[in-house]
């Protein structure tokens, strides 16, 4: 699975970088709303409870809504995300089980509004809804679910490929902890490699 995605996602980098440095008939600047999808490759940290747990790396799926506040010069930006974190299976010697994650977050974003490519960086808070199962290979066993408040860092690169459509890459880090089956707290801390497509409006 690992070849597969980094495969597909050097592909779509590419992909994006041809696209975006084509050359487009101006036009009129979009609006300040909009609206995408995203997804890629993610890379967990062990969890962690006293002891580490590892993870198999997993795949992300999200959707978002945002705003470009045109009285900063389109400088900074806020919008609503969700994301699906895939099952993440243990990977030790003689245990079962997997982690996965769903989560809610606001983010706030430093953009540079100039030109067709918008580097950028940003922050976001909110809640994360995950689901954990681990038994055997020495674990103690587990299948449990809990909620909890997450946060996130993210840089990247929005290329604008018309006023109406852009695309992004961008890396991702988020952590939460977790209190699974009554015994602590268990840290999930993710690395994710992303790429997603905006409609501006």
């Amino acid at each position: 699975m690992k070849r597969i995605c980094s495969s597909v996602f050097v592909s779509i980098l590419a992909l994006a970088l041809v696209v975006s440095l084509t050359p487009v008939a101006e036009a009129e600047e979009a609006g300040p709303f909009y609206v995408g999808v995203f997804g890629g490759y993610v890379v967990p940290d062990d969890l962690k409870n006293g002891r580490e747990i590892s993870l198999d790396e997993s795949y992300a799926l999200g959707v978002k809504a945002g705003y470009i506040i045109p009285n900063t010069k389109r400088w900074l930006a806020v919008e609503l995300e969700y994301a699906y974190l895939g099952d993440q299976d243990i990977d030790e010697s003689g245990a079962n089980g997997e982690f996965k994650a769903m989560n809610l977050m606001l983010n706030a974003i430093l953009r540079y509004p100039e030109g067709r490519i918008h580097p950028y960086a940003g922050a976001g808070i909110g809640w994360s809804f995950a689901e954990f199962k681990a038994s055997g290979g020495g674990l103690t066993h587990v299948d449990d679910d809990d909620s909890a408040f997450g946060w996130q860092l993210m840089a990247g690169v929005n290329f604008e490929i018309t006023p109406s459509w852009s695309v992004d890459l961008s890396y991702r880090y988020m952590q939460a902890e977790y209190e699974f089956g009554g015994s602590g707290d268990k840290t999930s801390k993710n690395h994710m490699a992303l790429i997603g497509v905006n409609y501006h409006f």
